[in-house]
Parts: C-alpha cells; structure tokens; sequence
C-alpha cells in the first residue's frame, strides 16, 4: 500500500512534468507506457509497495530510466544503478557544450544528477520536451532535499 506523502508527491512531480515538457515517445509518464512495458520496469526496478513511478524512458531493453517517488534508477548498456531521491542535489546539463556546437536546450540529451556527496551521474533520456519536464521535476527534488538539508 503506498503512503498519501508517496501520492502527494507523484501529483507534485506529474504537475511539474506536464507544465514543464510533457510526453515525448521514449519518456513519458510511467502511467501514459502500456501495461506491457509498465510491468517490464516494475519487474526490474522490484518496485516497493511504498513506492510510486513517477516518470520513465524506454529507449531499449538496456537502456532506461525511471523516477519512483523513493528512487532514481536507471540502466546504460544493462549496468544499473540505483539513488535514493533524497541523495539528489541537482540536476546540470553542459550548456556550454550546447552553445559551442550551436544546438538549443531542445537537442540535449543528457543530464548530470550531483548527489548530496558531490558523486555525478550522466543518464540518457530522449531529447526535447520529455528531457525538459524530467530536468524540472529533478531539480525540484534538489531543492526540496537542500531545503531539508
């Protein structure tokens, strides 16, 4: 059974995800995938009955990324890692690169999550509005984790 703080913080993610980018065709919503691939994730994450997916990318078997409201977890070249939500600092993008081979925010297609420690981790997600509205919602989390601090 999952907690009202699980479901409350889903609605906060969903909301900011949907204002800030939206659906793309290989990151969406964990709710908007079908029920095919919503299983696969929720087999291979083992997801907690506490924990809710929030959002995910599919680009293939090896590769993926889920957002749970407990954890980031996420597989390149089928080496999976897992990182509590509440390690996240922030999320950064090299814009600087973006800006050197003159492509716009809309072509990145790689985040860095900075953990509370200071640790960096690249994931892959699709480019465009999709990688916009997770960008959002996981520098949301940053925050909300530097406000506990």
């Amino acid at each position: 059974m999952t907690l009202p703080a699980a479901d409350s913080l889903k609605d906060t993610w969903v909301s900011i995800f949907r204002r800030k980018g939206g659906d793309g065709v290989r990151t969406r919503l964990f709710e908007n995938f079908d029920s095919t691939q919503q299983r696969l994730l929720c087999v291979e994450l083992n997801l907690r009955k506490s924990e809710l997916p929030v959002i995910a990318s599919i680009p293939d078997s090896r590769n993926w990324f889920v957002l749970t409201t407990e954890r980031l977890a996420w597989s390149i070249e089928g080496k999976r890692q897992d990182l509590p939500v509440g390690k996240i600092r922030d999320a950064t993008a090299d814009l600087r690169q973006l800006q050197r081979d003159r492509r716009s925010k809309l072509d990145m297609s790689q985040l860095q999550i900075v953990t509370m420690e200071g640790n960096k981790y690249t994931i892959e997600l699709e480019a465009g509005h999709s990688l916009n509205g997770t960008w959002n919602v996981l520098k949301n989390i940053g925050a909300r984790n530097l406000r506990r601090g």
